[in-house]
């Protein structure tokens, strides 16, 4: 027995030795472990970067950047970094401000005589900070037939960019996301220059930063050694998502994790530029009526948990790409990736809190809001059932393609979402409303749009407007059967029936299925048709329908 406990004693302090011998996980070990589901030879994967006041603290490759040879991804991998690209244009052309080569203020048809006159001046400060009002040249090329892996060069936009009769609102009015005009400033550069973007590029960015291993693809052609290559996911089965892109500007940047580090770094250090182009750089876009904008040039300003930061994200074909900057902070985080499954934002943030954690903002308090919003009991009043019910009915909302319900219950009116979750409406006025339990602010207005239909107006200040329309009940009707061309985009589009529902047909595209909403109002679960309207002459024959969607407005295909 003595022995026996002896042996016992002797296991028990080995355990404790081995136990406590055991080395803690390294930091770097540690944000190995953010990224572990990448970390093997099956799957695409991602590239990071993270820079502290000027020097690299950590930086890695994990997955593969070519599935079919076995090539792993590492700092040194080239990724095509899509809308990252237009901090780059910005850059350059601010620095030919800079030179006097130029004014951000100047007239784009001063450099651009082809783009039609609207009516109103369209400046170059319109086109960096997206308030230009042009119509965005993803959904031309798609609306006009193409597909977004098919070769596109820059002629090709050019031509449809410069066709367009309209835009979608005056410059200065609105913000709205448009790569079309980061098209033009490259075109605008080269005719400065009087030498092609990407050499431009080269010179003035790329080989002062000693930035070896980036360049702008405007040549799709040409050979990429130790790139990632492009992946997305189909039915849980890994395919190739093609790029076959041929245009500079707003995109088309191929570079890695170790080269944007450098461009991150002079940010900090200014080897090119100055104080007074990265203040521009920087500066919000503000409107016409005053107001500014979340978007600086070729940059977002945002913040997170209290701490200013300024971002962009790029997503082409499967790359995926996110660069934040911390300023006051001194930290910047960079992440590339070669599927289209992969959330830039998501994965970037893990790095972002980790390096974080510690951190309180100066006012000592965390940005994040407050779980419920809380309102002022004494704006309510009391509608009577009768008053309610003449807003109750379906919704549909556009963007999300989806179905609202407006439902009058226990004397209450709620706003129920297709999820099935539902929130109460308290009237403010006749038909204004409130939504009671969410983090916002949200007004819910019932009135009528342009064409004297009833809508949903869901308001949140200064983050989100949306409209939604009422469904209606509508007979089936053949008069919308025919063809229809646009000369802006020199295309048809063919109006058929088949298994009682309507399809609008094109030779190069799938058949495109559209849902009749009201009278006029068709939807679409494509993102190019998701809100149509047809329009009758007086005699009530339908003689066109008018598309609109995230980057084009009202624009009219005619019946023939």
């Amino acid at each position: 027995m003595k022995n026996l406990s002896m042996i016992l004693v002797m296991m028990l302090l080995s355990w404790n030795l081995q136990t406590h011998s055991q080395p803690l996980p390294t930091q770097q070990q540690k944000i190995d472990a953010l990224f572990k589901e990448y970390n093997n030879a099956k799957t695409p994967g991602i590239a990071v970067s993270v820079i502290k006041d000027g020097n690299v603290i950590y930086q890695k490759g994990f997955g593969m950047a070519n599935l079919e040879y076995g090539t792993p991804i590492t700092e040194k991998t080239k990724f095509h970094v899509a809308s990252l690209s237009k901090q780059f244009t910005a850059f350059m052309i601010l620095k030919l401000e800079d030179e006097g080569a130029l004014s951000i203020h100047d007239d784009v048809r001063k450099y651009i005589p082809e783009l039609p006159d609207y009516g109103k001046t369209i400046t170059l400060k319109h086109l960096l900070t997206h308030s230009s009002g042009l119509r965005e040249q993803w959904r031309l090329l798609e609306m006009a037939g193409w597909r977004l892996d098919d070769v596109i060069k820059t002629e090709q936009i050019f031509k449809l960019i410069t066709n367009q009769k309209e835009v979608n609102f005056s410059p200065g009015d609105s913000f709205r996301y448009c790569n079309s005009g980061f098209t033009l400033l490259a075109i605008i550069i080269e005719r400065l220059t009087k030498t092609s973007f990407a050499n431009y590029a080269k010179q003035t960015i790329f080989e002062p930063l000693k930035m070896s291993d980036s360049f702008f693809y405007d040549d799709h052609e040409e050979l990429v050694s130790n790139r990632a290559y492009s992946y997305k996911r189909v039915n849980k089965k890994l395919k190739k998502s093609r790029l076959n892109f041929a245009t500079v500007g707003p995109t088309s940047l191929f570079t890695t994790v170790e080269d944007m580090s450098k461009w991150a770094i002079n940010f900090q250090k200014m080897t090119i530029g100055n104080k007074k182009i990265f203040q521009s750089m920087n500066a919000r876009g503000q409107k016409n009526n005053g107001s500014f904008v979340s978007y600086a040039k070729g940059q977002f300003i945002g913040n997170h948990k209290g701490f200013e930061n300024i971002f962009h994200s790029g997503s082409d074909a499967g790359y995926r790409s996110y660069f934040v900057r911390f300023p006051d902070l001194g930290y910047q985080f960079i992440l590339f990736a070669n599927a289209s499954y992969i959330n830039s934002s998501r994965e970037t943030f893990k790095l972002v809190n980790y390096y974080l954690k510690d951190k309180t903002p100066k006012n000592g308090r965390s940005a994040s809001r407050s779980k419920i919003f809380k309102y002022d009991q004494t704006k309510f009043i009391k509608l009577s059932n009768a008053e309610m019910k003449r807003f109750e009915g379906t919704y549909f909302e556009r963007e999300e393609k989806s179905y609202r319900k407006v439902q009058l219950k226990n004397d209450t009116l709620y706003y129920i979402r297709a999820s099935g979750k539902s929130s109460k409406l308290l009237a403010v006025g006749k038909s204004n409303f409130k939504m009671l339990g969410t983090p916002y602010d949200v007004s819910v207005n019932f009135k009528k749009n342009d064409y004297g239909e009833p809508i949903l107006e869901l308001r949140i200040p200064e983050i989100m407007w949306l409209w939604l329309s009422k469904v209606t009940k509508t007979k089936s009707s053949s008069d919308y059967l025919g063809s229809y061309y646009n000369d802006e985009l020199s295309t048809q589009y063919d109006l058929v029936k088949k298994d009682n529902e309507f399809y609008l047909t094109h030779p190069r595209l799938d058949d495109i299925k559209i849902t009749q909403i009201t009278q006029a109002n068709f939807s679409s679960k494509n993102r190019n048709f998701f809100d149509i309207r047809f329009k009758r002459n007086k005699a009530g024959k339908v003689i066109a329908f008018s598309v609109s969607n995230d980057g084009i407005k009202n624009i009219t295909f005619s019946k023939k």
